[in-house]
């Protein structure tokens, strides 16, 4: 009876802590996508087709356009538990680049206009840049730490077509519920 008993307790504790991790990372992603959301809403009027033509490499930092986005993408960023905020597209080679990191630009880990994107987030970037909004349903364990990830693309509506000239990417910390469910 001892040992029936010790196994039902055991079990029982296993179905808890599987509900617990599977709620509190469904509320996680749910909470991210909400701010992702509201963030996109805010910036997703202020990019052109020529922010995501002329902004290649790091001399274009010095233009006043390129400065008016990283500033408002900075404050942004700023306002939430958003960690990364920044536009990419793909390079004349056909690599994904950044173009504007919304993060402080001595932070080290900032990412200067043409710098290739990281491995992890090119599945993300590329449903983006077909069209899509995609939003990481799990945490995305990264050479940076957990984060959760939402990509939407950019068009262009200016000559009456929705040509998808980039991507704006939200990337939102989860050390705290990567913790909770580990």
């Amino acid at each position: 009876i001892f040992l029936l008993a010790a196994l039902f307790v055991a079990v029982y504790t296993l179905i808890l802590q599987k509900n617990y991790k599977t709620n509190t990372l469904e509320a996680a992603v749910e909470r991210d996508i909400e701010c992702s959301d509201a963030i996109h809403t805010l910036v997703s009027d202020r990019f052109n087709k020529a922010d995501y033509d002329e902004i290649n490499t790091k001399a274009d930092m010095d233009t006043p356009r390129y400065q008016e986005l990283q500033q408002r993408l900075n404050e942004l960023r700023t306002l939430n538990s958003t960690r990364y905020l920044y536009t990419a597209k793909r390079n004349s080679e056909g690599k994904l680049i950044y173009l504007v990191d919304g993060l402080d630009l001595d932070a080290d880990d900032f990412a200067y206009p043409g710098t290739y994107i990281e491995d992890e987030m090119i599945p993300y970037i590329e449903k983006a840049l077909s069209g899509q909004i995609v939003y990481s349903q799990d945490i995305v364990d990264t050479t940076w730490g957990p984060i959760f990830t939402a990509c939407y693309p950019v068009t262009d509506e200016s000559n009456g077509t929705s040509e998808v000239v980039g991507a704006l990417c939200i990337e939102m910390d989860m050390q705290s519920v990567y913790g909770l469910v580990e």
